[in-house]
């Protein structure tokens, strides 16, 4: 009887660990001329002739992984468009990439842990569009 508690002890204490282990954030995007990174729960819109900053901070840090970071334009079906590997550790954990030099349509940012089988971490959609060379900013 009492494996048995100890056995239900343990199963809980690994569930609350592996939930704690969660690698969570948020993106934040920034165009020519800012000064900071933003936040948006839109899907961002920008020109397809401007460069944009993004970044992915972790909201804890984490020990160092190998962070999988994918490009991906909808077609028929997900494009991947571009891929990259970033690291993080205890002192750094954020994830910087450009948007730049993207034909108009429905983009995607993927990150995933590679250390753990590929598992996704987040990702954020985005549009490019064409700009009228007529337009002003």
């Amino acid at each position: 009887m009492i494996r048995r508690y100890t056995y239900i002890a343990a199963v809980m204490i690994l569930a609350l660990l592996s939930a704690s282990c969660s690698m969570e954030g948020q993106f934040g995007f920034r165009k020519f001329g800012e000064d900071s990174y933003r936040r948006t729960s839109e899907t961002p819109e920008y020109a397809s002739n401007e460069a944009v900053d993004w970044v992915y901070i972790f909201k804890r840090k984490h020990g160092e992984r190998e962070i999988g970071v994918v490009y991906r334009k909808m077609e028929l079906v997900w494009v991947e468009m571009l891929s990259r590997v970033s690291r993080i550790n205890a002192t750094n954990k954020v994830v910087y990439g450009t948007i730049k030099n993207l034909p108009p349509g429905h983009y995607q940012i993927v990150l995933t842990d590679l250390q753990n089988d590929n598992t996704l971490i987040d990702s954020k959609d985005f549009i490019i569009y064409e700009k009228d060379s007529g337009e002003e900013e």
